[in-house]
């Protein structure tokens, strides 16, 4: 079990259409996110012009929440409205505008992936998913199995658990939470 600690401040902002985005993970490594073939990217970016089109990706899903206020957007036409931390998915085909500026967290899924779970707790949980993702939403310690760690606001921790092992987690502050599994190749 690898556990990869991401403080906010090591992470590079690089600009988009509709601001900077900062990519915390990339996976497979070595994928570069321009080339759209990898199998997950967890990022934060800031939304500081309106309307702003989100990019559109073939093969894959999303999750997005707003870490700073409200977003207001349309989806494929539809008008929808998240609160603060309010977790919403969607596949990155899909038509979307933003009419709010802020922070977001994005975590971008390829269509491969499976027995995902994507959520906001603060309560511990333990899986043996070959791929965990922690982002905080508040700071506080987190413990992994016996390592603790001090996470500050928007600090992320990517678990890559290829053994599978069972990992406990305790986590008492609001903290999107993610795992999955990929199918393996022969």
């Amino acid at each position: 079990m690898h556990i990869e600690f991401i403080q906010k401040e090591t992470v590079t902002a690089n600009q988009w259409s509709g601001g900077q985005t900062r990519e915390y993970s990339i996976y497979p490594k070595t994928a570069l996110y321009a080339d759209r073939k990898f199998a997950f990217r967890i990022s934060s970016a800031t939304i500081e012009t309106i309307p702003s089109e989100f990019t559109k990706f073939e093969g894959y899903h999303r999750y997005l929440a707003m870490l700073d206020g409200q977003l207001d957007l349309t989806i494929n036409g539809v008008d929808q409205h998240y609160e603060n931390h309010e977790l919403f998915a969607f596949k990155s085909t899909d038509t979307i505008t933003s009419y709010s500026k802020g922070t977001d967290f994005n975590l971008m899924l390829q269509d491969t992936i499976v027995d995902e779970v994507v959520a906001v707790r603060q309560e511990p949980f333990q899986t043996n998913q070959p791929f965990i993702m922690l982002f905080a939403l508040a700071a506080g310690e987190v413990v992994i199995n016996t390592q603790s760690f001090e996470m500050q606001l928007w600090d992320c921790i990517l678990i890559t658990n290829e053994e599978e092992q069972t990992a406990e987690v305790q986590v008492n502050q609001p903290t999107i939470v993610g795992y999955w599994s990929m199918p393996k190749i022969k």
